[in-house]
């Protein structure tokens, strides 16, 4: 007798990705050749002409390898490396009817992923020339077929069903420069039917070019979730003129950037081998990366598109941002210690939820008579009795409780919460001998603040002591 089927719900079509499709030609090179293409470590352009013999170049050398590339297509592939559900992912963009594009197609269809190619029989594969010195990346791309996906193709009948159907839409900025009109429709689709449009800055010349720019503008207002790096983040940054020079605050400003919609914005700006910095609500909140010893880091290349892919991945399945994040740096774990955007069979995630925050411990507070000399780390609640001066850099005043007195010592920082008369808490205090006189020291580990109702120990109301006074008291070694 067969068992029970296990019914779930498909993922069929969860993720459209649509950009600039290239087969990347990858291959190391030496410090020489980053020089005589004028190319920079870490960035990616568009060829121009004095950039045409590089392609050749490393085709010719030992080693090249040809690997299905492209910004967007990397993610998406990432993505449904991660979800493991065939054709949980769709892509689009436009190839050649040529070698190329058949190592394409193929690429997609062994991974999973749902390609939905517009053919240009005119006009070869886009390619990419993926140059790689000391395990850094950089990328300059003959757009090519690539270059000439039309809005057409996203219109036909078959493939709005297939951006009907997806949950969450993602285009690398590249794709700005190819067709905004289809990233027009897809925003504005998304905007109207509750889905989650998400976009990357990809390259500082993006945010540099005027044209490039109006179109990032444009579309700005429709995006759910905006990924770049520090490099990016810092470009636009400057080319809007933000005084803002820290990733955390040009992330609150982009994140406050006007948006269409109730849906507010999520930024998230990865930094290598720091931790990302994502924004929601105005808040910024750091997720560490997985860090990997020098031994085992092959490339860069598509770690920033692994990243992407990971977190869209939990995104597409309504995880929260600790997922996301954590999904992400697993994925661009992976890349960076295999050559390209590549990945093994299967992936060994597994999600680790924040450790539960430990309930606070109260502060115990102690009483001025316990003190002695060896006091140290101890809480008080005092009411200012009298100023007393200055000694050295420090300034004294005399504080007490209802057992006794004592010369609190402390920098200029402080001075405002020592007011005659106010009932101060002072936490992690310590006793510090003067000419073996006893000084209570609230240093710089220690926190001083006016009393209130509602901290740690209340606002007592203090009748002090004052005939009992302990830094009155001469104390010597035995």
């Amino acid at each position: 007798m067969s068992g029970k089927k296990e019914w779930e719900v498909s993922m069929a079509g969860l993720i459209l990705g649509m950009g600039n499709p290239l087969l990347d030609i990858s291959n190391k090179v030496e410090a020489d050749t980053f020089e005589k293409y004028g190319i920079k470590a870490g960035d990616a352009i568009l060829a121009e002409d004095k950039h045409q013999p590089l392609f050749k170049e490393l085709a010719d050398k030992d080693g090249v390898q040809y690997i299905a590339g492209g910004a967007t297509q990397n993610s998406i592939r990432v993505a449904q490396w991660m979800l493991q559900k065939n054709k949980a992912t769709s892509y689009m963009g436009c190839i050649g009817k040529d070698e190329f594009g058949e190592k394409l197609t193929e690429a997609c269809k062994d991974d999973g992923v749902n390609a939905l190619y517009m053919i240009d029989e005119k006009t070869p594969t886009g390619t990419c020339a993926c140059c790689i010195l000391d395990k850094e990346r950089s990328l300059v791309t003959n757009l090519s077929a690539a270059n000439n996906y039309k809005v057409d193709h996203l219109k036909e009948a078959d493939n709005m069903a297939v951006l009907e159907k997806a949950k969450v839409v993602y285009s690398a900025g590249f794709f700005m420069t190819v067709c905004p009109d289809a990233m027009e429709v897809a925003s504005k689709a998304c905007l109207a039917e509750g889905k989650t449009y998400c976009l990357n800055l990809s390259a500082p010349f993006l945010m540099q070019v005027p044209p490039f720019k109006a179109t990032l503008d444009k579309t700005m207002p429709f995006v759910d979730v905006l990924f770049g790096n520090e490099t990016e983040a810092q470009t636009y940054a400057e080319v809007a003129g933000w005084s803002e020079k820290d990733i955390p605050s040009i992330a609150k400003k982009l994140q406050a950037l006007p948006k269409e919609g109730s849906k507010k914005r999520t930024v998230v700006i990865t930094q290598g081998a720091d931790a990302t910095i994502v924004c929601v609500d105005g808040e910024i909140t750091e997720y560490p990366i997985i860090k990997l010893s020098t031994a085992k880091l092959v490339d860069t290349n598509g770690a920033g598109d692994a990243y992407v892919g990971g977190f869209l991945s939990g995104l597409a399945q309504g995880k929260d941002m600790h997922y996301c994040c954590q999904a992400g740096a697993y994925a661009a774990s992976v890349i960076v210690q295999r050559s390209g955007c590549t990945f093994p069979k299967a992936p060994r995630f597994t999600y680790r939820p924040p450790a539960k925050p430990q309930p606070l411990k109260k502060p115990r507070f102690t009483k001025i008579a316990k003190l002695n000399p060896d006091s140290k780390g101890f809480n008080v609640m005092v009411k200012v009795v009298k100023e007393v001066g200055t000694s050295g850099d420090f300034i004294e005043v005399v504080c007490g409780d209802d057992t006794g007195v004592a010369t609190f010592s402390f920098k200029e920082d402080k001075k405002s919460v020592f007011k005659v008369g106010e009932t101060v808490r002072v936490q992690n205090a310590s006793v510090r001998m003067v000419k073996g006189f006893v000084r209570v020291s609230v240093d710089k580990w220690a926190v001083a603040a006016a009393a209130s109702e509602d901290t740690p120990g209340g606002k007592p109301d203090i009748e002090v002591k004052e005939d009992k006074d302990l830094s009155a008291t001469e104390y010597e070694l035995a």
